[in-house]
């Protein structure tokens, strides 16, 4: 499985975590690949109610979420990330690794992140914000692809109870 072509990678990724979900009697069913926002509905079938899903999988050390400008990286991440995210890291591809973050956390970790890299790049070239922001549009540069690393969400792993326990709550 350690060959699987980059185009199957979200199709495995979001199949393992159906199954994981399936697991813990939770119905979960893949939404048409076109859905914006989530890639995986799941209903508990005890309360129904649901919640809709994000999956990232990568055999990298980072994981793909949006591409932005400067100008615009905090109204994108509000924009784009509308559900939890389950990251699945198949480096091992039979032990795959689960990372399951709220929206709201992974909004904070983006946005941390970026904020890190925008200062550590002004502080190397010398520039201020407002400045950087200015070249950005002189130079028409292209958005930036935003991405978290493997190391930045370790803490997370294996916290199905996110999704276990929002479910629960949402039905009483």
């Amino acid at each position: 499985m350690s060959d699987t072509k980059p185009q199957f990678k979200g199709n495995l990724g979001m199949f393992l975590v159906c199954a994981e979900l399936s697991k813990r009697n939770l119905i979960a069913m893949p939404t048409s690949r076109n859905t914006k926002g989530y890639d995986i509905v799941v209903l508990n079938p005890e309360t129904n109610a649901a919640v809709g899903i994000q999956v990232k999988c990568t055999d990298r050390k980072e994981f793909p979420i949006l591409s932005s400008h400067w100008r615009d990286y905090e109204e994108k991440i509000e924009e784009k990330i509308v559900s939890d995210f389950v990251f699945v890291d198949i480096s091992d591809s039979d032990k795959p690794n689960y990372f399951i973050v709220t929206d709201k956390e992974l909004k904070a970790l983006l946005k941390s992140s970026i904020k890190k890299y925008v200062s550590d790049y002004g502080d190397k070239h010398d520039l201020s914000w407002e400045r950087m922001l200015e070249k950005e549009k002189t130079e028409k540069r292209k958005p930036d692809l935003w991405v978290i690393r493997l190391k930045d969400i370790e803490a997370y792993k294996n916290r199905w109870e996110t999704i276990t326990d929002r479910l629960q709550n949402l039905g009483h």
